[in-house]
């Protein structure tokens, strides 16, 4: 409960952090953030991930994570695309990994301000290569905020806080469906290199 806080209490510092610097780096903009054509962000972040069973729950582990997002601009408030997030790290010698794909939607509330709030839904996934191995594969969403810290007119570094929790999927041992509910969920706080 008390890792549940610590990670709840980060991500309230985090959005809060993001709200107060947007104004000021807003003011810098002479002709507002640059919101057009093919976008794509790629970079590294940390993140606490857990997955919840029928009746039962794993301690939250942090990792580093990877993430890379693309897509297209509707309009300078509105980009839609793609985005995979990756999470994993060794435990007793085997390979544990949780990661979603999804589709999804950043929003910018106005024209001129660099922070956005993010939706997606897509695949959420679960891998533990153990002998027989453990695996599981779901319906998954995701929310998240972030800010472009524009550094040049067409790129910026996005620092971004995400979380992801998959909503269906049992898990598999050895390939065979056990029936027993698996859903992996992360919580994410990285930094995207980002091209506009």
């Amino acid at each position: 409960m008390r890792t549940c806080s610590r990670w709840f209490g980060l991500a309230m510092a985090s959005a809060c952090g993001l709200a107060v610097a947007a104004p000021a780096h807003a003011q810098k903009a002479e002709a507002g953030p640059y919101r057009q054509g093919f976008w794509i962000g790629v970079g590294l972040g940390y993140g606490g991930a857990s997955v919840s069973c029928s009746g039962c729950s794993t301690e939250r582990n942090g990792a580093p994570t990877f993430t890379i997002r693309m897509g297209g601009t509707p309009s300078p408030q509105l980009l839609v695309g793609g985005e995979l997030n990756a999470w994993g790290r060794t435990v007793l010698g085997a390979n544990e990994a949780i990661g979603d794909m999804s589709a999804v939607v950043l929003w910018y509330p106005s024209r001129t301000t660099p922070v956005f709030l993010k939706g997606g839904l897509g695949v959420a996934v679960y891998s533990l290569d153990t002998s027989p191995k453990v695996e599981s594969d779901g319906l998954g969403v995701s929310v998240g905020v972030g800010i472009d810290l524009y550094t040049g007119r067409k790129f910026s570094i996005t620092p971004f806080v995400t979380a992801m929790s998959a909503i269906s999927g049992n898990a598999k041992v050895g390939g065979t469906d056990t029936g027993i509910s698996y859903r992996p969920n992360l919580f994410e706080v990285g930094v995207t290199a980002t091209w506009h």
